[in-house]
């Protein structure tokens, strides 16, 4: 098969999509050289991406703009025509796919930037999920969401869930710990670790709110949240002063990858009080680093963390400081999530999520190959 791929967040945005797609793409390639794989994208790839691709002799990049990926599919005789981001802007012989990750914005509006709003963009994407030939999506419970609120029928729907790669582990070197805590300000001797930055389904504020109600917390732990700092951080910084957290509280903003590493694998728990998540790839990257993890138990996160977290109802600001209390204080809990954290990280891999793609692509050939006769 032909098979072409919007790979636009690929030149743009590494951060969760970005870095979903990178990896998925990077075990397809490697699965199926038997296929021919067309990658279009707008704007250059990064010079890694760029080299990989380039060396395997069944991939192509295409620098093509946006608009013009529908006639580009058309005149590379494309078989399937994948979207990996919302939109489904080119088709090929055999159908259309788009990969449509959560439905946060639909769940939990925000103010928008757009002319009309959100409910513009909720319009354009339930149409693109039902003309298209299979929607991807990253959890079960995305998938019960793109039935109930976009009316797309469940076997038109597949699962490519994410996994964690090989960058997330534990770093156990006492000296790299204490380098990286210096770096971003954490001199109480153990800390929370939480992300997400200001968006509203993050549930900063009410992780805050939790921790102030902590008092064994409050007055040994710092609370660092990495994550950037922009549109609603007013929010966050009145819970802040509110609780009079403000020697204890840290907001590093983005940080490397190196350096979350060595976040996640320092700190005494990780706390994931989301509202909603399509996934919840956080929970799954602590795990890795061998961390206790707390986390809502809200939309896709149960199915995502199995038995390997303390679950809390994300709204109950007084359950979670007991909950944080209890795995911060109690040796033996602590140890046993961080062992089921661990094996749970292991349900997950990248080729297994590949070969779930693949066969996407190829039901979708098969289907088109017995209407035919």
């Amino acid at each position: 098969m032909r098979i072409a791929l919007d790979v636009s967040p690929l030149a743009r945005n590494r951060a969760g999509i970005g870095t979903y797609i990178a990896h998925l793409l990077t075990s397809l390639v490697r699965l199926a050289p038997e296929h021919e794989f067309l990658l279009y994208t707008p704007d250059p790839l990064p010079r890694k991406d760029h080299a990989f691709f380039d060396a395997q002799p069944h991939v192509r990049v295409v620098r093509c703009p946006a608009w013009l990926m529908g006639l580009r599919a058309w005149w590379d005789q494309i078989d399937v025509f994948h979207g990996l981001n919302y939109k489904l802007r080119g088709w090929g012989r055999y159908g259309g796919v788009v990969t449509i990750y959560d439905l946060s914005l639909d769940r939990i509006p925000q103010p928008s930037r757009k002319l009309l709003g959100q409910r513009w963009s909720f319009l354009g994407t339930r149409r693109t999920a039902r003309r298209a030939s299979r929607v991807v999506t990253i959890s079960t419970h995305s998938a019960a969401d793109i039935v109930e609120l976009y009316g797309v029928p469940r076997e038109r729907i597949a699962i490519v869930g994410p996994a964690v790669g090989q960058e997330f582990y534990p770093v156990v070197d006492p000296t790299v710990q204490a380098s990286v805590k210096m770096r971003y300000g954490i001199r109480r001797k153990a800390f929370v670790l939480s992300g997400g930055g200001t968006e509203l389904r993050k549930n900063i504020a009410g992780l805050i709110e939790a921790f102030g109600r902590a008092p064994r917390l409050r007055e040994k732990l710092n609370l660092v949240v990495v994550g950037g700092m922009g549109r609603g951080a007013d929010a966050i910084w009145e819970a802040v002063r509110r609780a009079r957290l403000e020697e204890a509280v840290i907001f590093p903003g983005h940080v490397p990858l190196e350096d979350l590493r060595v976040l996640y694998s320092s700190c005494a728990l990780f706390a994931f009080p989301s509202l909603y998540e399509g996934f919840g790839m956080p929970v799954l990257e602590a795990m890795a680093c061998g961390v206790p993890v707390v986390s809502s138990n809200a939309s896709s996160l149960p199915e995502v963390a199995g038995d390997a977290a303390l679950f809390v109802d994300p709204c109950d600001a007084e359950a979670w400081a007991q909950a944080m209390t209890r795995v911060f204080e109690d040796a033996n809990l602590h140890e046993d999530l961080r062992r089921r954290g661990a094996l749970r990280v292991k349900a997950f891999s990248w080729e297994q999520s590949a070969r779930n793609l693949l066969r996407v692509y190829q039901e979708l050939a098969s289907s088109e190959g017995e209407r035919r006769n």
